[in-house]
């Protein structure tokens, strides 16, 4: 995989800023929230807190049960009403307010999935899929901020693509939620407040919750995204981030090799 890396030099590298990535748009409707709970996995339930929100005036225009694990269960609501705040503060031991959002949407993720990858795909170069790569996952799952690094020969970590193009490259030594999961291979997550990156990164960024997600076999590059709350990442996003991550990887292996096949068609 290492024919992926970008083939610059030391000098030129310390130069480079990574690809400018803007933020998707927010579609929710004005009159709706996003709230994620963490709901008891018993008989009734859900049922009950359903009721408990109707009780309120509170309308479910959307449900997506995310996570069932350890006895509970995570679900995604979008919901609308005059009364959410008082709903969801009288939930009781029922349930748990993992996060509110007044403007994250509640996409059927299934098409949310396939216009990620499609956004992957369509790059018109290996830059571009790493631009379009932060792009999508910004978009899969709610976060305020991402990029994407990728290991150099002489130890740095490189970001080819972020949402602040102010971020430096990451210099070796030392351990970071990064290295971990590329030397890893698996997809991690840290509380904000953890020095999960140099502190370079961190005062550039929300101070939220972060997921790191390796790319490649063995990794060459690393996805980072950064929430400005401590909205736990759950295990149902991470593996549609790899997914989107496995996707991203096989694009980028394309332009490698149409590159390589101008190059000896020019020799």
């Amino acid at each position: 995989m290492t024919s992926l890396l970008p083939r610059i030099s030391p000098g030129v590298s310390a130069q480079r800023r990574p690809a400018l990535v803007d933020l998707p748009p927010r579609q929710a409707a004005a009159d709706t929230r996003f709230v994620r709970l963490r709901i008891r996995d018993r008989p009734g339930s859900l049922a009950w807190v359903t009721e408990h929100l109707a009780s309120h005036g509170v309308d479910v225009v959307r449900l997506e049960v995310l996570d069932v694990a350890d006895g509970y269960a995570v679900d995604d609501f979008l919901i609308r009403g005059p009364a959410i705040s008082a709903a969801l503060a009288e939930l009781g031991p029922v349930a748990t307010v993992l996060a509110d959002r007044p403007h994250a949407q509640l996409a059927d993720p299934a098409l949310a999935m396939a216009s990620a990858c499609a956004a992957v795909t369509s790059a018109s170069n290996g830059r571009d899929a790493y631009r379009q790569l932060v792009h999508a996952a910004l978009g899969l799952v709610f976060a305020e901020a991402g990029f994407v690094c990728v290991p150099e020969s002489h130890g740095f970590l490189r970001p080819l693509a972020a949402t602040d193009t102010s971020l430096p490259a990451i210099e070796d030594g030392g351990t970071s939620l990064l290295r971990s999961a590329l030397a890893s291979g698996e997809c991690l997550t840290a509380d904000g407040r953890a020095p999960w990156a140099p502190e370079d990164y961190r005062v550039r960024l929300p101070r939220g919750t972060v997921a790191a997600i390796p790319g490649g076999d063995p990794s060459f590059l690393v996805l980072a995204l950064v929430r400005d709350d401590d909205s736990p990442f759950v295990a149902t996003e991470l593996e549609r981030l790899a997914a989107l991550v496995r996707v991203a990887v096989g694009t980028l292996q394309l332009h490698d090799t149409r590159n390589a096949t101008s190059s000896s068609i020019r020799t």
